[in-house]
C-alpha cells in the first residue's frame, strides 16, 4: 500500500499479499436466494472530497468504515486500526505481506471479521488478514481493502463498472453491456497462491509503455500507473524521468519516485498518454510484475473478473487527456 501526497493525501496502491497470503473465499450471493445479484454503487469521494479511487460504505463488527475496491489486493485486508476499534481477535499464522514496493509487512489473520458492504450484504465470516496501515489512510476512513476478484464465483462474475460507477456480479457467460477497446488482447497471466488454503487472486497483463515491454498488475487500489525502477522498461525509461517534487508512503516507510511524462501506453487495443512514476522497489515473489496498470488508465472502463481470467473494455477517447 503507498499514499500520494498531492493536494490532499491519496491513496495510491495497496499490493496484495505475498509468501503464504491469508484471503476470504468467494462471496456466496445473499442468504436465502442464492441466486440473487448483488450490485453496488462506488462511490468517488471521501468527506464530501472528490477521490480518485473506488470506495464502498460498510461495517466490520458493527463498527462503520470504508473500504477501497481494491483489485491490487490479492486478499481481502483490514487495517489493524478498524480491527482494533471493532476488537476482533487477531492471531498470527505465519501470513507474508508485501507493499507496493515489494518489501515485506507484518500481518495477522482475523478468524471472524464480521465484514458487511451497504447495500450488497455480508461477505463470508471468514479469516482476512490484517496489517498496520499509514495514519493518513486511517484519517480518510478507510478501514479495509475489499479484493473484488475475490467476490466472483463458480457461477458468476464480478464486474467493475467504472463507466457507471457499479460493482455488481453477473451469471458466466452472460454478455457485458459495454462498448469501447478491448483492455488486453492476450490472455492475462493468474497469480492464484495454491500453497495457501486461503487462495489468494490477482492478474497481469502484457503492455507496451513507449514501445517497451511491460508486465503490468491490474490496480484499481492505485492512482497513478507505475513501474518498479529495476524492470527492464524502467531502466528504459529511466534517461528521460524527472525526479518528483512529491513522496510517496509504503506500508514499509518513505520511497522517492521519479516520473516519466506523458508516457504512452498501450494495453491490447487500448492506448493512453499518462505520467509513468518509477518506484524503488524489488519484485514480489508470488506474482512477479514490472509494476501497476492504475485507475489513470482504468477510470473509464469495465472489468469483468472470475477466478480464471480478467477482460474489459474501455472508452478510447476517454483513454486520452
Amino acid at each position: 500500500m503507498r499514499i500520494f501526497p498531492a493536494v490532499a493525501l491519496v491513496i495510491v496502491a495497496c499490493g496484495g499479499t505475498g509468501g503464504r497470503r491469508g484471503v476470504a473465499q468467494n462471496a456466496a450471493a445473499t442468504p436465502g436466494d442464492p441466486h440473487e445479484l448483488r450490485r453496488v454503487d462506488l462511490e468517488f469521494s471521501i468527506h464530501e472530497k472528490p477521490f480518485p479511487l473506488p470506495v464502498v460504505h460498510g461495517t466490520v463488527a458493527g463498527v462503520p468504515t470504508l473500504f477501497l475496491i481494491d483489485t491490487g489486493a490479492n486478499a481481502h485486508i483490514l487495517s489493524g486500526a478498524i480491527a482494533r476499534k471493532a476488537e476482533l481477535t487477531t492471531r498470527a499464522f505465519g501470513d507474508v505481506g508485501v507493499d507496493h514496493s515489494g518489501r515485506s509487512i507484518e500481518t495477522r489473520r482475523a478468524p471472524h471479521p464480521q465484514v458487511h458492504i451497504d447495500n450488497w450484504g455480508d461477505l463470508p465470516d471468514e479469516p482476512m488478514l490484517v496489517t498496520d496501515v499509514p495514519e493518513a489512510v486511517t484519517r480518510l476512513g478507510i478501514g479495509g481493502f475489499i479484493s473484488p476478484q475475490q467476490l466472483s464465483g463458480d457461477d458468476v462474475s464480478l464486474v467493475l463498472d467504472f463507466q457507471k460507477s457499479e460493482m455488481r456480479q453477473m451469471h458466466r457467460g452472460d454478455a457485458l453491456d459495454a462498448s469501447g477497446s478491448a483492455l488486453a488482447l492476450d490472455p492475462p497471466r493468474v497469480c492464484l497462491d495454491k500453497d495457501s488454503p486461503l487462495r489468494g487472486l490477482a492478474f497481469v497483463v502484457k503492455a507496451q509503455i513507449e514501445g517497451h515491454d511491460a508486465e503490468l498488475l491490474i490496480d484499481s487500489g492505485a492512482h497513478h500507473s507505475d513501474l518498479l525502477s529495476a524492470s527492464a522498461p524502467a531502466k528504459a525509461l529511466l534517461p528521460r524521468s524527472e525526479a518528483s517534487g512529491e513522496p510517496v508512503y509504503a506500508a514499509s516507510g518513505k520511497v522517492t519516485p521519479r516520473t516519466v511524462h506523458d508516457a504512452h501506453i498501450r494495453v491490447g487495443a487500448l492506448e493512453a498518454t499518462r505520467d509513468i512514476d518509477l518506484i524503488p522497489g524489488q519484485q514480489d515473489e508470488f506474482c512477479p510484475r514490472d509494476g501497476v496498470l492504475a485507475m489513470d488508465v482504468l477510470k473509464k472502463c469495465v472489468l469483468v473478473f472470475d477466478r480464471q481470467s480478467v477482460s474489459g473494455v474501455c472508452n478510447s477517447e476517454d483513454a486520452k487527456k
